[in-house]
Parts: C-alpha cells; sequence; structure tokens
C-alpha cells in the first residue's frame, strides 16, 4: 500500500507538469487542420451547426448534472462527471467522424467554435457544480480571472499557432497532422495510466458508482445526439458527425482542468473511467454509422 501511494504521489506530479502539454499540442494539431472558412461554415450550415452547439454547450452539462442528481454520486464524482461534460468534442470525434465518412468540415466546425466558447463556459459550470455537490467548502472559491488565463494558454493559443502554421507554411501542416494524431493518442494512453495511478483509491472506492454513471452518460448523450439531429431532419452524415460531437468529450482539457488547475486528481476518475468506456462505444458505432450513410445514399440513388 505505501509502494501505491508512493506512486500515485509521483503520477499526480507528472499528470499535473505534463497534462497542459499534451492539451497544447492536442490544440495546434487542431489548429493545423483549421482555416477561417471553418468558422464561416457556420454560415453555409447554420441549422447543424446550431443544433450540435446547443446539444454541447447546453444538452451535455445539464445531462450530467441531471444523471449526477438522480444517481446520488459522491461530491468528487458528480463535479468530475460536470468537468467532461462541459469540455465537448476535441480531435478524437474528428477521427471518428473521418472514419465514418461523415461530415468532418462540419465536425472541425464545432471543435473550432466550442473550443472558443468553452473557455468562457467551462469556469461558470464547474462553479456552478461546486456549489450544487458541496464542495465549495472543500475548496476556496475559483479564480475566475486566472481559471481563464489558463484556458486560454492551453486551447485558444495553442489554437492560434496551429491555424497561422496552417496559414504560412501549408504543405509541412498537412504532413504534421497526422503524426500529431498518433503521438497524442500514445501520450492520452499514458496520462491514462499516470490517472490511474494516481486516483487509485477513489477508483477503488466508487468504481461501481462510477462505470454506472459514465456508460449511461456515454450512451444518451451519443443516443441524445442522434436523435435531435434526426427529429430535425439532417442529413445522415451530419446526423453522424453530431453524434461523435455530442459523444465524445475532450478528455485531454478536462484532465488539464482536473490535474492542473485545480490540483484535485480525485476530481478526474469520471474522465478515466470515461477514457476507458467511451472508444468501446464509439468504435462500435462507426460500422453502424457507415451502413446507415450507406443506405441513405442508395435510397437517394433509387429515388434520383
Amino acid at each position: 500500500m505505501q509502494l501505491l501511494e508512493m506512486l500515485s504521489a509521483q503520477a499526480g506530479f507528472v499528470n499535473s507538469e505534463f497534462i497542459p502539454w499534451v492539451l497544447r499540442l492536442v490544440m495546434i494539431g487542431l489548429g493545423l487542420s483549421l482555416t477561417l472558412t471553418d468558422f464561416k461554415r457556420v454560415i453555409i450550415l447554420p441549422k447543424a451547426t446550431a443544433i450540435g452547439l446547443v446539444a454541447q454547450l447546453v444538452g451535455l452539462p445539464l445531462v450530467a448534472f441531471a444523471l449526477s442528481i438522480a444517481f446520488d454520486a459522491p461530491p468528487a464524482i458528480a463535479v468530475g462527471l460536470v468537468i467532461l461534460a462541459a469540455c465537448p468534442s476535441g480531435a478524437t470525434a474528428n477521427a471518428y467522424t473521418f472514419a465514418s465518412r461523415a461530415d468532418v468540415p462540419l465536425c472541425v466546425t464545432l471543435s473550432a467554435i466550442t473550443s472558443v466558447i468553452t473557455v468562457f463556459s467551462i469556469p461558470f459550470l464547474i462553479n456552478m457544480a461546486l456549489r450544487n455537490f458541496s464542495l465549495q467548502g472543500e475548496m476556496a472559491q475559483l479564480p475566475i480571472l486566472n481559471m481563464l488565463l489558463n484556458l486560454m494558454t492551453f486551447t485558444l493559443i495553442p489554437l492560434i499557432l496551429g491555424m497561422l502554421i496552417r496559414h504560412f507554411f501549408s504543405e509541412f501542416s498537412e504532413r504534421a497532422v497526422e503524426p500529431i494524431r498518433r503521438v497524442v493518442l500514445y501520450i492520452m494512453m499514458l496520462v491514462l495510466l499516470l490517472g490511474i495511478v494516481s486516483s487509485y483509491d477513489v477508483l477503488l472506492e466508487n468504481y461501481q458508482t462510477v462505470a454506472i454513471l459514465v456508460v449511461t452518460m456515454n450512451i444518451s448523450t451519443m443516443a441524445g445526439g442522434f436523435g435531435l439531429a434526426k427529429l430535425f431532419s439532417l442529413p445522415m452524415t451530419q446526423v453522424i458527425t453530431i453524434t461523435f460531437e455530442v459523444g465524445v468529450q475532450n478528455l485531454a482539457l478536462s484532465f488539464a482542468i482536473t490535474f492542473n488547475i485545480l490540483q484535485r486528481p480525485d476530481l478526474a476518475v469520471a474522465g478515466l473511467v470515461y477514457a476507458v468506456v467511451m472508444p468501446a462505444t464509439a468504435l462500435g458505432f462507426v460500422s453502424i454509422a457507415r451502413r446507415l450513410i450507406a443506405k441513405e445514399n442508395d435510397n437517394s440513388v433509387t429515388s434520383a
């Protein structure tokens, strides 16, 4: 047990120092795939963009609060789930969308816009969660301004840097995007392992509650994104894109917040379990998504 405690302290330190740079690399990679046209696409695809943004920025936090209350989750788990929900989308959603042959430009557009908006929405949601789940007394009032500045250095500034590199060195950017994605994947596996070690005691104590919560949230948000997009009669490629955008969260950002900004590894437990659950459901849905898109394409050809 002493060995585990020693490893936990070391892993927590490594995560707090390491994850912010991982997140910056993720955001630079996203920036390398972006141009100003991606932001202008809001005008071209207003309905799909609006549905995706509302589902991510409003729907996800509501689901996290509702599930935490319904399952009577321990305060640290409930706050961690809200933090996870407050960090929508990311480069991972882009990869699943591409694998499904869905609407990648829409996915990139949603990721870009949420990367900007969540810098301001995350501190508000975290403060609300701390008050609602009785952790405010254990933690000092969040320094909102400092948190905003931290989030900007973790997300907006690297994103802009990536876009500038894309603008001035387009050939290099095209070659660099895929290697960065692969490197980030391997690094995130290491982060997951270190996170489990640093939070092993909370994981052992709450694994049943966390597993049920995370699985329920993952499946319900993917189903909700799919149903909402279908309700508004979007093309299947956009339906699939919104499903992944709503159902796949930005783990790098959520870990940066819990390990680095808040320095509370116990709040990362929901994200750690989610990192194990989400790839299984997302990959399972990829094959379904391909069939749904192919079926719609066949119907379009037949009707024509």
